[in-house]
């Protein structure tokens, strides 16, 4: 009940103050786990970006925001966990394989960091493993960013991407880099799309 107030009160307030829209959100399974894996280009994105989706969504986030005691109290309370960046975190692996073995949803930013220059930065593999092994699909998003007073901010959903395919038989390193690439590819054709709606 707490994550639905606060999901709605986060909505209204994107909605009043930066005119967000939501593109997509008809594209999320209505049951089972997801995993949703957006561009990451301001501190504003996890809020926006969950109070978008149409179900309650578990935030993969950096340790560091655990530090403080109260906000770590309250960001847990509405389902983040941490990850350590720059280094493998098997209890965050853990974490994310629990919360979408038990159908529930999680975001990941695969870019482990805000990236503001429009292109899409480096992505870790580490994401196709977690997606298989959950046996679940990924769903890429897409934030524009505008996060200016009445800037016109939009959050796009797109349709899952399935991975069946290697559920019994896991994909070598290339093909792990090959599957990335095309997540990344698919996260950030929104931009195009972005672009040419506001021409």
């Amino acid at each position: 009940m707490f994550y639905k107030i606060a999901a709605a009160a986060v909505r209204l307030f994107f909605k009043l103050f930066f005119r967000m829209k939501v593109v997509g959100a008809e594209n999320v399974p209505a049951e089972g786990g997801v995993l949703l894996c957006t561009n990451h280009v301001s501190y504003w994105d996890p809020p926006a970006v969950a109070s978008a989706f149409p179900r309650r969504l578990s935030i993969m986030a950096k340790e560091e925001l655990f530090h403080n005691p109260l906000f770590a109290k309250l960001i847990t309370s509405l389902g983040a966990f941490p990850i350590r960046r720059g280094k493998g975190d098997a209890g965050a692996v853990m974490a994310a394989l629990k919360i979408l073995g038990g159908g529930g949803a999680t975001l990941v930013f695969p870019e482990g960091t805000r990236v503001r220059t429009g292109e899409a930065g480096e992505i870790n593999p580490g994401i196709i493993r977690i997606a298989i092994k959950a046996r679940t699909p990924i769903v890429p998003g897409y934030t524009n960013g505008k996060y200016r007073l009445f800037g016109g901010l939009k959050v796009y959903i797109g349709k899952p991407i399935s991975y069946e395919e290697y559920y019994d038989a896991a994909p070598d390193k290339e093909t792990l880099r090959r599957l990335a690439d095309e997540l990344m590819a698919a996260i950030y054709s929104f931009a195009k799309e972005d672009k040419n709606e506001n021409k």
